[in-house]
């Protein structure tokens, strides 16, 4: 008689059962193991009926509210598409708020022509002012988005322009257009001073120095 196989201790073997090798089936890692995946669980979750409708409805109302939002979205994009650089129109009238001013200024203004992709973003008169010093201001917009900040006064004094420069330090004298110009620069800043007949003007940039040399020839040959 053969002796009863022990199935209790019989281990699983997989192999090439031809030529009579087996190789024992790897067992299942433990769940602490950071290599661990789905099949080593010890048992197979499987969804109740309900478990599975609840879970049908969910997807279903994530992708009917991914589509509403879509739906909402578009139109609002359509209607207000983005601004381009080259749309936007200043409605600052230069010219004629410098003819208003030289009526009460009592000094030239200056108030440069300026070409067609060139626009003054404000102009104005500041009358009431802490330092007591009223005057002309303009901001000129150029291409490239270079900027040149206008200021002009007649009763300018050491206080009135170190506030107008923050307190810049002078560097250098320069002669640009055939006038003297103080240099003072602050950080990313570099501001030109000169007095001329009638008036002292203080030019800033933080942009473009070639711009701001430009604007400082423009002014003197305007005002000298």
């Amino acid at each position: 008689m053969q002796p009863e196989k022990n199935t209790e201790n019989s281990i699983p073997a997989t192999g090439d059962m031809a030529n009579g090798t087996q190789t024992p089936a790897a067992s299942p890692r433990s769940l602490d193991d950071p290599n661990a995946t789905f099949e080593d669980l010890p048992y197979k979750p499987q969804l109740t009926e309900k478990q599975a409708k609840r879970a049908n409805q969910t997807f279903k109302g994530m992708v009917l509210s991914i589509g509403f939002t879509v739906a909402i979205l578009i139109p609002v994009l359509m209607l207000n598409p983005p601004p381009k650089d080259d749309a936007f129109e200043s409605d600052v009238n230069l010219q004629a708020t410098a003819e208003q001013t030289e009526q009460i200024s009592g000094f030239e203004i200056f108030a440069p022509e300026l070409g067609d992709k060139e626009y003054a973003n404000f102009a104005r008169w500041q009358a009431n002012t802490a330092q007591g010093v009223p005057y002309w201001e303009c901001g000129l917009v150029f291409e490239d988005k270079n900027f040149v900040w206008v200021r002009q006064a007649a009763d300018a004094n050491p206080t009135w322009i170190a506030l107008i420069t923050d307190a810049a330090t002078p560097t250098e004298t320069r002669t640009i257009g055939g006038a003297q110009w103080e240099v003072r620069i602050k950080d990313q800043s570099t501001y030109l001073i000169s007095e001329f007949k009638d008036s002292t003007v203080v030019l800033s940039s933080d942009t473009s120095a070639e711009q701001l040399n430009s604007v400082a020839e423009q002014v003197a040959s305007e005002l000298d």
